[in-house]
């Protein structure tokens, strides 16, 4: 059982509010049982259960560790806005990937009334994070247009499936000595050519995902899988 507790003090380390509900009330657990604590930054205690109060379950420290659950790479997701249920998969599946920053974008084919529930965003991530075994939460940030993710594509090495890619294969397109990585994802209808020109005149890497034309929140899941695969952070 692991939770997320932002406030980590290795001095004091107790379970408060929802989290002491969800595990004294939920879980049931109870004295002498072992769980894990993480603040979200890298941090991760291994912990046994000492007391449980009515409004709070105290922890005693057995151990820290520092980046469980990361990756050697720090990947950035670029994503277009799309309808929230969809942004929300991406972001838990991602999570579990490995991603570090996610970042939606509004593109020309994006839905502009669109507006994303950023908190919420966030509690699915460290939803994810506690699942899956990370000790660092992947930061969300506030939209931005797509003349501002040029800026930045400027200044990062970055790689983005188009659907009308002939050559570009995503394989060659991973230069595995590089330890940061940006991918951009376009929304429901793609990425424009005019689009797809500004990011190649900035250095952006055009590539194919085959022959098929993925769902945005398919085409993120599926191009991080492909580049944690080919750094060698999946041992299969």
């Amino acid at each position: 059982m692991r939770f997320y507790l932002p406030n980590l003090n290795k001095s004091c380390v107790e379970l408060t509010g929802d989290a002491h509900t969800h595990a004294a009330y939920a879980l049931r657990i109870r004295a002498g049982d072992y769980i894990t604590v993480f603040d979200g930054r890298g941090v991760e205690l291994s912990c046994k259960v000492k007391e449980i109060k009515k409004d709070k379950t105290l922890l005693d420290v057995l151990d820290s560790a520092e980046n469980v659950g990361e990756t050697a790479i720090n990947v950035t997701l670029y994503l277009s806005v799309i309808k929230q249920d969809r942004f929300e998969l991406a972001v838990q599946k991602t999570t579990e990937l490995g991603v570090n920053k996610i970042v939606p974008v509004y593109s020309a084919y994006t839905q502009h009334s669109v507006t994303l529930n950023c908190d919420r965003l966030n509690k699915i991530a460290i939803s994810a994070c506690e699942q899956c075994g990370r000790s660092r939460v992947p930061i969300i940030e506030q939209a931005i247009t797509f003349d501002e993710l040029l800026n930045r594509a400027a200044n990062s090495y970055l790689i983005f499936p188009w659907e009308r890619e002939l050559h570009g294969k995503l394989k060659d397109a991973i230069d595995t000595e590089k330890s940061d990585i940006a991918v951009f994802i376009g929304p429901e209808g793609g990425i424009t050519e005019d689009e797809k020109n500004k990011l190649t005149a900035v250095g952006a890497k055009s590539v194919t995902l085959g022959a098929r034309i993925l769902r945005a929140e398919t085409a993120a899941i599926s191009t991080l899988s492909a580049i944690y695969f080919e750094m060698g952070e999946w041992n299969l």
